[in-house]
């Protein structure tokens, strides 16, 4: 039985340290949509970060100066308010 080349077995590997130091013998790109390149899926590396105009990373102004200070007119308006009952 000959030994079949496949075209992608010419491909770099992935390379990323593992736990006993040695590098990682799968593929560059195993697993992702980036075949030949970079780490495998399991060695992603760095995260680019968010998508682009990502909604969940926006902030929900909770903190905002304005709302910091709307919540301290409400507190005095309550306190106030519980003043004029009794």
């Amino acid at each position: 039985m000959k030994n079949k080349q496949l075209p992608h077995d010419d491909y770099p590997r992935c390379g990323a340290k593992n736990r006993a130091g040695n590098p990682c013998q799968q593929k560059a790109g195993w697993g992702t949509d980036h075949v030949g390149s970079g780490r495998c899926k399991l060695h992603g590396g760095k995260s680019t970060g968010p998508p682009k105009r990502n909604k969940n990373a926006l902030k929900h102004g909770r903190y905002t100066k304005e709302a910091k200070e709307e919540r301290k007119r409400m507190r005095e308006f309550v306190r106030l308010f519980r003043e004029m009952v009794k």
